[in-house]
């Protein structure tokens, strides 16, 4: 808000120096005539070059009108041009006192018939006493030049003259005509307050380095959290003292069972898990079919709006998301070749949104590091109720903590009958990396893609 309103302010100051009052007066003349066409004739003649040249020339005007009050407005608002850039065109050449006196009259003069056989002169000016002299001394020539060509004298043009008199004679207006330049700098200011809040609205909204239709994206939050061991689902904690051991205490549910537990786990922290991410200590296809479990379940149990974007690009359970193999997606937006209404697709096995690997996707490593990343995703946690990122094995990969710094609800897959030992070395390595809020997931191992549908 600070901005808009010093612009405002400074703009307001500058068309308070540069606008310049102006004064209206106004006489009035009665022309006697049979029909309205004397007061057609009399406007006509009062409004003729010809005449105001009389009148400038026998009241002596030319002086006051060549240099009117208020010049160094006009001065000022000619500098104001200069320093806004617009002084590319040659300076006019010089003109006459006569000619400037002229352009003062034709831009200020009106004069109208009102009815019964009224006729009123205004005038307008920087100047009110010259308003209401200019005003008078064209009413006042008008009435000697009838007295002077007689009630009967015929004009050159053909109208004959009509006998004229002065009514109401003008006098100097104590108010400057509307605008005046307080309304006017008011007006500049609060327009110029409007305009570059609303830049600013608009560029915070406008496509950036993350994509169209997200708005403004802003830099991630790299504040640290303290680290919080979220529940083990599926497994049991302990330390075994060998595999066999180890492969009968792991509690190992059912898939439905798995997937509801961690749904309603994503579904209690709400506002702490906009953001997900799913990895695992080592590569692993369970990764990837938990990220798109957790993101078809939160989709549909709950109706919320879900994305899965696809960073483990070497899962073969990411391919075939959708019905063009070579849509674009994760690599294209980072790269910026396409923006997100290309990249994101519908799944078609759920109401879940996916963004898949994308085309010449390669390696995850080059994925994780890029700098776009963070930003994507901050703009797809500002649309969506939960970004589920199924990613490879984090642990010592570069870029990862800069995933951390988002703050994200960290799922960390184990695979039942593994050590318990190389659980805790991954969910070390994540915390080292700055991850803080950390559930870990034994994902009981899937026996025929129906069931895995049907547990989605």
């Amino acid at each position: 808000m600070l901005v808009p309103a010093l612009a405002g302010l400074a703009i307001a100051a500058a068309a308070s120096e540069i606008s310049v009052p102006r004064y209206e007066s106004r006489a009035r003349l009665w022309i006697d005539g049979r029909d309205a066409a004397a007061g057609r004739d009399g406007v006509k003649v009062l409004s003729s070059r010809d005449f105001a040249r009389q009148v400038i020339e026998a009241r002596r005007l030319g002086a006051r009108l060549a240099a009117p009050a208020g010049a160094g407005g006009g001065a000022l608002s000619g500098a104001a041009l200069h320093l806004a850039g617009f002084s590319l065109l040659p300076a006019p050449a010089p003109v006459s006192r006569e000619t400037l006196a002229l352009r003062t009259v034709e831009r200020g003069l009106d004069v109208q018939q009102v009815g019964g056989g009224q006729v009123v002169i205004d005038f307008v000016s920087p100047d009110p006493r010259l308003s209401a002299d200019v005003a008078n001394a064209f009413a006042a020539t008008y009435v000697e030049l009838r007295q002077a060509r007689g009630p009967h004298a015929a004009e050159a043009d053909g109208p004959t003259a009509a006998p004229a008199r002065i009514i109401a004679t003008a006098v100097p207006a104590g108010t400057a005509r509307w605008p005046t330049p307080l309304l006017t700098s008011l007006v500049a200011g609060l327009g110029t307050f409007l305009l570059v809040f609303g830049f600013q609205s608009w560029a915070r909204r406008r496509p950036g380095a993350a994509g169209h239709e997200f708005g403004a994206v802003p830099m991630p939050e790299t504040t640290p959290h303290p680290l919080q061991h979220l529940p083990w689902i599926g497994a049991a904690t302990g330390e075994p003292k060998d595999d066999a051991e180890m492969a009968s205490s792991l509690r190992l549910l059912s898939r439905e069972r798995e997937n509801a537990d961690l749904s309603r786990l994503i579904e209690l922290r709400g506002g702490a898990a906009r953001l997900v991410t799913v990895t695992g200590g080592r590569p692993d296809e369970s990764i990837a079919r938990c990220a798109l479990a957790l993101g078809r379940s939160l989709a549909g149990a709950a109706e919320r709006r879900v994305v899965v974007v696809c960073l483990d690009v070497a899962s073969p359970a990411l391919d075939g998301l959708t019905s063009d193999p070579r849509a674009p997606g994760l690599t294209d937006l980072l790269t910026g070749v396409c923006g997100f209404s290309d990249a994101i697709h519908r799944e078609s096995a759920s109401r879940c949104h996916v963004i898949p690997p994308g085309r010449g996707a390669r390696e995850a490593d080059g994925l994780v590091a890029a700098d776009r990343l963070p930003l994507i995703l901050t703009a797809l946690k500002q649309t969506y109720d939960h970004v589920i990122v199924a990613a490879p094995p984090l642990g010592g990969m570069v870029g990862a903590e800069r995933l951390a710094g988002l703050s994200p609800t960290t799922i960390l897959v184990t695979q039942p009958g593994g050590l318990a030992t190389d659980a805790v070395h991954a969910f070390d390595a994540l915390a080292s990396l700055g991850f803080g809020e950390i559930a870990m997931i034994t994902f009981t191992p899937e026996t025929a893609e129906k069931a895995f549908s049907r547990a989605a």
